[in-house]
């Protein structure tokens, strides 16, 4: 669990946490969205340190006993929902037992409790209106970190209830630094790349070939879909910064395609392949540029 100050690539969500703890305002949820990788997760445990440490409060550190705690993912106040079983969703039942039942009590040792929720937009049906029950009467003490990469997949009242706090895609030498897998971070990128040149100017030869290389490993096809969606994101902001309304356009609606491409791989379990397939013959529909020319940049 790093320290608050220890965070890299985060500048600007970090400047509004420390604000928020200052001011002893520390909202009773958040929604981090961003894309994979972006450390959301990691800053969340770091908030949790900040709010629990004996020795720096507001900041964290290595040694005390909640930090310790946090960092060994042992503490009894401060947890993570992960997606479950072949699926990939955060049931009802998981939402009952580890967050129902437990903030029905106060916190066993924590000042504050901290509930992560690793996609919030794992949550499906009935878990997600279980979950909007406890945000709409939040119990003292305890904090929600819902993180996600497909906020407009969740709930809107769900989406009300939290302040959100958006995160940026890491530059290229921060991610390289804190990657512990550079070679699998290249093939996300390779694999990405190979699914936008086939969607602008690709041959059905060269769509498949990308298709097949995205899914060769299955786990990696929801990763892939997640910056996929992420990079299309950024094209169409650049593209209506510089007032090309068809680039803005046509990037924008790649990127809800890969988004519901993204739930119906990750939470439906659909065919990687087959999914990646589909996608790109509806992107190939309205081909054309999404990033600009160079001289144009």
């Amino acid at each position: 669990m790093p320290r608050l100050s220890e965070i890299r690539g985060q500048d600007r969500v970090v400047g509004l946490l420390r604000r928020a703890l200052e001011a002893d305002r520390v909202p009773h949820a958040y929604l981090f969205c961003g894309p994979a990788g972006s450390g959301k997760h990691t800053v969340g445990l770091a908030l949790a340190g900040a709010l629990n440490c004996d020795t720096e409060p507001g900041e964290g550190c290595h040694s005390c006993t909640p930090c310790s705690k946090i960092d060994q993912s042992i503490h009894p106040d401060v947890y993570t929902l992960e997606r479950e079983g072949a699926a990939r969703i955060i049931p009802i039942e998981t939402i009952r037992r580890d967050v129902l039942g437990r903030v029905a009590l106060s916190p066993h040792e924590a000042r504050a409790r901290v509930i992560l929720i690793e996609e919030a937009a794992a949550l499906q049906g009935p878990a997600a209106n279980a979950l909007l029950k406890t945000l709409e009467e939040p119990p003292d003490r305890t904090h929600f970190i819902l993180g996600t990469t497909a906020p407009d997949q969740l709930l809107p009242t769900i989406r009300s209830r939290c302040q959100r706090v958006s995160f940026a895609e890491l530059p290229p030498d921060v991610r390289a630094e804190l990657s512990d897998d550079d070679e699998g971070k290249h093939a996300l990128d390779e694999a990405v790349q190979s699914l936008l040149d086939a969607a602008q100017r690709g041959t059905d030869g060269q769509a498949d070939a990308a298709a097949r290389k995205a899914a060769a490993d299955r786990t990696l096809v929801g990763p892939v879909l997640e910056l996929l969606a992420f990079r299309l994101a950024n094209h169409s902001r650049d593209a209506a910064i510089a007032g090309d309304r068809d680039r803005a356009a046509r990037a924008s609606g790649w990127a809800r395609l890969a988004l519901d491409t993204h739930v119906a791989v990750t939470l439906h379990n659909a065919h990687g392949q087959l999914a990646l397939d589909r996608l790109l013959r509806r992107m190939r529909v309205n081909r054309g540029p999404i990033a600009a020319p160079a001289g144009q940049r």
